[in-house]
């Protein structure tokens, strides 16, 4: 856990605080702050939520910034600690950032969740003529983030170059909830059910569609084009996207 997780920690148990209490206090729902102290979702937090949480507890904003601000490392010591925490704190690091991933803006991390690993991910292999292929079985299982926490059949794709960067960026995780309907502006995931059984793939935004067409964008080269409703039978709707490493 980084510093300032733990710091708002044991501000909340100083206080007498739940965490549930606290997140009411501040204007969000009961669960925002189990969200980000125990599932790391979001990142950090963001100025409307640090600055009434900062008045709350009895701390400066800054305190609260990061995990991934570029501020100087703070180091936090908690004096007379309880006889649980003397415990936890010898149990190993596995769900600690390795160092240089502390640092890293913009995405949430794999390596910040905690709980049970039931999310299916998927590869992607290349395929005749360049095509992309979705392999048949998860490759990995990772924690739910977030916008997938409650979602049956939620999935993810692990990302296959640059064409969508900056919204989905090569080795990411792209985050898929199946069941949504799309709107316009939407990065969503293709596919196409082959005769023999495979899988192809295609991450794209999707800017209309018509009985026989999608209409879709791509970043990288920036381009629109069409894809045959006949051939990619299904769109899936991305919600976020994580690094796992």
């Amino acid at each position: 856990m980084d510093v300032v997780r733990q710091l708002i920690l044991d501000k909340l148990e100083e206080k007498g605080l739940t965490m549930s209490e606290a997140s009411l206090k501040i204007g969000k729902n009961h669960a925002y702050l189990q969200q980000f102290l125990k599932r790391g979702f979001p990142i950090e937090l963001p100025e409307k939520s640090r600055i009434p949480l900062a008045e709350l507890l009895g701390l400066s904003e800054d305190q609260l910034r990061g995990p991934s601000s570029k501020l100087p490392k703070r180091e936090y010591v908690k004096n007379n600690p309880t006889p649980h925490e003397s415990q936890v704190a010898g149990l190993d690091n596995r769900h600690k950032l390795i160092p240089n991933q502390q640092d890293a803006p913009g995405h949430m991390s794999a390596a910040l969740l905690v709980g049970e690993r039931d999310l299916p991910v998927f590869g992607i292999a290349q395929g005749g003529s360049g095509a992309l292929i979705v392999t048949s079985e998860p490759v990995d299982y990772v924690v739910r983030p977030d916008p997938l926490l409650r979602v049956k059949d939620g999935y993810g794709i692990i990302v296959t170059g640059d064409s969508m960067d900056p919204v989905h960026k090569h080795g990411s995780t792209a985050l898929v909830n199946p069941h949504i309907p799309w709107k316009t502006g939407d990065t969503c995931v293709f596919r196409s059910h082959a005769d023999d059984g495979s899988v192809h793939v295609a991450i794209k935004e999707i800017r209309s569609a018509t009985d026989d067409l999608w209409r879709v964008r791509q970043y990288n080269p920036a381009k629109d084009f069409t894809l045959r409703r006949s051939e990619w039978q299904i769109c899936h709707v991305t919600v976020g996207n994580y690094f796992s490493r």
